[in-house]
């Protein structure tokens, strides 16, 4: 199967944490499509930029994507929090061993659906207690990488943890090449 990332959109989502890694991950040639939460496929973000997205998420088959991605921002963290098609999407992603990514806030979304258990991950500093009593360890690296489940810090990390992600997907010469591209550090 070749890599295909599904985005899962909540109204309240961090622009910066969204659309960076969306950015890098089409530069570098995965497949990546957004899917709202809600009945709406325009999903509003923390700052007021407004995506529409490619489709519902009640209308897709998560068995066609190679894995997920949750941004952060806290009501869109809420918002995917409190939705039962997300959680059940988590628990489907990691129980197939497909890709699992999250940053910022949104690994309080994946400790809701109890599937750190076993695992190393990081967030935003102040939701460490949240997280921290559901998880195997917590770092404060920028972007932790355990097995097929990713982490990252924040808006600042959005870029490193894109590249990351890509490294991951498409290898470290592609990560590479769209790095320099982009003029990234």
């Amino acid at each position: 199967m070749s890599n295909h990332i599904l985005f899962l959109l909540a109204d309240g989502f961090e622009e910066t944490e969204c659309v960076a890694p969306y950015d890098i991950l089409i530069r570098g040639g995965v497949k990546v499509s957004l899917a709202s939460i809600h009945t709406d496929p325009f999903v509003e973000g923390a700052h007021g930029l407004t995506i529409r997205a490619d489709a519902l998420l009640s209308e897709l088959d998560p068995s066609l994507y190679s894995g997920i991605f949750l941004p952060g921002g806290g009501r869109g963290v809420e918002n995917l929090r409190n939705s039962q098609a997300v959680q059940e999407t988590v628990r489907s992603f990691m129980g197939a061993g497909k890709w699992v990514t999250a940053i910022c806030a949104a690994p309080i979304v994946l400790a809701a659906a109890g599937v750190l258990h076993d695992k190393r991950v990081t967030s935003y500093p102040s939701t460490e207690p949240d997280i921290r009593s559901y998880c195997k360890s917590y770092s404060q690296d920028r972007v932790v990488v355990d097995g097929k489940l990713v982490t990252s810090r924040g808006p600042g990390s959005a870029e490193e943890f894109g590249l990351q992600l890509l490294a991951l997907l498409e290898g470290k010469d592609k990560s590479e090449d769209v790095r320099k591209g982009m003029v990234a550090r």
